[in-house]
């Protein structure tokens, strides 16, 4: 019998493409319903959910799941020998006076990421928690950003999303596969220990500063992009735990 994953209602191009690969794979996957509500019968065998975090979240308290991530703070411990940029973690009122600055919620729901000429221009910023929990980064231009989904210390499969300023999931080069494995090889000798077992982590190019780590995400809510999606589904159902 195939373990039963909790798939998001939302038909969605990742959606639909894990659905399709969990034919080959140990895994059902299910949309069960649109009241993200699994049925009684079958929380017990659910070991997994994929999805949007609010959705995840849900699903995961109706059928008794730990959902793995990296700690809240986690990005800002890593140093600049990693990162190649000034990062910080605190609460949105204390980055008042920053600028220019990237900005992103610690919990991605309160307002979209992204690079602000200062801090008060964020859409409805108004409306915000002033002691909710952000990063704050330094501005630097990316030439290239991977995705990579991670198990067990081992990139099981990667893909590019942005090249050059423009979303670009084509394959990469000879050379530049061999440095990020070797800087993802450095990386993991040292914080290995400080990340689940099963994760996304996102590394690119910084112009002038070379390769550099650019954010850990939870596997269970992820995007794919090019990667494959077999790989892929066997880390979200590890970055899920069955209480």
């Amino acid at each position: 019998m195939k373990k039963l994953v909790a798939l998001s209602p939302m038909y969605t191009e990742d959606s639909n493409t894990l659905k399709k690969a969990s034919l080959n794979s140990p895994y059902e996957l299910s949309r069960f319903n649109a009241q993200w509500k699994v049925p009684e019968e079958f929380r017990a065998n659910v070991v997994a959910v994929y999805g949007e975090d609010i959705y995840v979240e849900i699903v995961a308290e109706q059928c008794n799941l730990t959902l793995t991530k990296p700690d809240d703070h986690w990005l800002s411990i890593i140093p600049k020998e990693f990162t190649k940029r000034k990062i910080l973690y605190g609460q949105l009122k204390d980055f008042i006076n920053e600028g220019p600055v990237f900005i992103k919620c610690s919990d991605f729901k309160s307002f979209k990421a992204g690079v602000f000429d200062k801090v008060t221009d964020i859409k409805g910023f108004d409306s915000l928690d002033p002691e909710m929990t952000v990063f704050t980064s330094e501005v630097v231009e990316w030439e290239l950003e991977v995705r990579c989904f991670v198990l067990n210390g081992e990139i099981k499969t990667f893909s590019s999303y942005w090249r050059n300023d423009v979303y670009d999931t084509g394959l990469l080069t000879e050379t530049e596969q061999q440095k990020l494995f070797a800087f993802f090889s450095r990386f993991m000798e040292q914080y290995a220990e400080t990340i689940p077992k099963a994760t996304v982590l996102d590394f690119g190019i910084i112009r002038g500063k070379g390769w550099a780590l650019i954010e850990a995400n939870p596997a269970w809510c992820s995007g794919l992009y090019a990667c494959d999606a077999v790989k892929a589904l066997e880390v979200i159902a590890e970055s899920c735990i069955k209480n």
